[in-house]
């Protein structure tokens, strides 16, 4: 387990339990962090800052989808990042309250330490809950724009090499793209869906003037990224349905090339077969030696092969 707690300023690694109750007791605001917790830990805090059962439950299981949940005068939000080597989303759970902010994590998230260097979480403490809560919002769900825009440039690279030459290790690596832009477009759809409900953000204790505002504008991020990744969807679609014609051009390609060469040598597999058969009307009359086999036997095969090249290019056959 690693965590560190922020308060008036100063950030305190692997802070203890007595620190916690003391500015708990102190009303004075902080924000907690606590990556990889343990059930007694969850239980711990559940105690002193007063949380629901239900939210103590979902955060010792997670695989939670995201959410906002109101339990009396504390809000729970499920969010997602991105871990910064895997690229995988990390679930985050946070707990706010006027003044405390509490988030659990199962893996190390950039943005959360982004938002403690730059200190622009601890000011907004103590307004209401989605402007407290916005610019961690916020960085969050700005690492997905980025990720969407590494699809994107990986997907020009792959449009060009299949331009070039479609082949299977192509096609694998379109799949797997589109696996993932469906999979995070799944993660981010209930918390586009989620920012939209403006009767729940009102319901918000503490709610303001100013929370739809700030509602609004999580709301006009998560639509973009969620329509990022949609239109990823559909262009891994448009590469595959494209590396599929050209795929099937390439094999009707070499078949017609097949073809050629059978016509060319079928007449000619004739003229042999019939020339080759031991009966004295076929050998007996024909003499012997250089001419004969130049004429009846190169000569003959020349021209049949010349007369298919003929009747294939009248045909335009390629």
């Amino acid at each position: 387990m690693r965590s560190w707690i922020d308060h008036s300023g100063e950030v305190v690694w692997e802070p203890a339990p007595s620190l916690v109750a003391q500015l708990i007791e102190a009303g004075q605001p902080f924000w907690l962090d606590i990556e990889n917790p343990t059930d007694e830990t969850i239980d711990q805090l559940a105690t002193r800052l007063g949380l629901h059962p239900l939210a103590v439950e979902d955060s010792k299981q997670f695989g939670q989808r995201a959410k906002l949940q109101v339990y009396g005068n504390g809000v729970m939000l499920v969010g997602f990042g991105l871990d910064e080597q895997l690229r995988q989303p990390v679930e985050v759970h946070c707990y706010y309250t006027t003044g405390f902010l509490v988030t659990l994590r199962r893996a190390p998230s950039p943005a959360l330490d982004a938002l403690r260097q730059a200190g622009s979480v601890q000011p907004q403490l103590g307004s209401d809950p989605i402007r407290a809560l916005h610019p961690l919002i916020s960085s969050l769900y700005t690492q997905f724009s980025a990720l969407a825009l590494e699809l994107d440039e990986r997907l020009d690279a792959l449009e060009q090499r299949v331009l070039h030459e479609a082949d299977d290790e192509e096609l694998a690596e379109i799949t797997v793209i589109r696996r993932r832009a469906a999979l995070t477009r799944r993660i981010l759809t209930p918390g586009r869906d989620l920012a939209a409900r403006t009767p729940l953000i009102h319901s918000l204790p503490g709610a303001t003037s100013q929370t739809q505002l700030y509602a609004e504008d999580i709301n006009d991020e998560l639509q973009q990224v969620v329509a990022d990744f949609t239109a990823i969807e559909e262009r891994c679609a448009a590469l595959q349905v494209l590396h599929a014609s050209l795929a099937s051009k390439h094999l009707a390609v070499v078949s017609r090339r097949l073809a050629d060469v059978a016509t060319i040598f079928l007449p000619i597999s004739f003229l042999a077969g019939f020339w080759g058969q031991n009966f004295d009307v076929l050998t007996g009359r024909i003499e012997r030696g250089w001419p004969a086999f130049m004429i009846l036997g190169v000569g003959l095969s020349a021209a049949c092969v010349l007369v298919i090249l003929f009747m294939l290019s009248r045909r335009s056959w390629k």
